[in-house]
């Protein structure tokens, strides 16, 4: 006897066919760009910025775009340390111009006055926002 077919099904069929795809090709992606910037470690050059690149011997070709070079690119991000920042601030006796007290509520302290009836339920019901979202999830066996 024949199953009828269920549009539903060869689409979530589709789906999983191709996330399982998509896994298997992230992950030899990742192992070769992994592989890749070994190589530019080893053979390439470094600049000043501390990039550095490696030019192909035989360019790559794949579509409309042309692969000549590599680079294994240097990004520089800055923060402050705070802990830092404010052990100087108070060796310097600057702590008073440079460190911001901002407002915070003490849950606890918050929950307390509901406690002793100074705030209702229904304003701290009315303090809370509540957002909702949704993922997709199928469930395999």
């Amino acid at each position: 006897m024949a199953m009828e077919s269920d549009p539903r099904a060869e689409k979530v069929r589709q789906w999983a066919l191709m996330k399982a795809q998509n896994e298997t090709m992230t992950t030899r992606m990742n192992k070769l760009r992994d592989e890749i910037m070994a190589d530019i470690v080893l053979y390439g050059d470094k600049d000043e910025k501390g990039s550095t690149s490696l030019r192909l011997n035989v360019p790559v070709v794949v579509g409309n775009k042309t692969y000549e070079e590599l680079k294994r690119e240097a990004r520089i991000s800055t923060t402050l340390n705070e802990e830092r920042a404010l052990v100087l601030a108070e060796t310097k006796g600057i702590a008073h111009d440079v460190v911001v007290h901002v407002p915070t509520i003490d849950m606890d302290a918050l929950y307390a006055a509901h406690a002793d009836g100074r705030v209702s339920e229904e304003e701290i019901d009315a303090l809370f926002d509540t957002k909702v979202t949704y993922a997709f999830k199928p469930k395999a066996e």
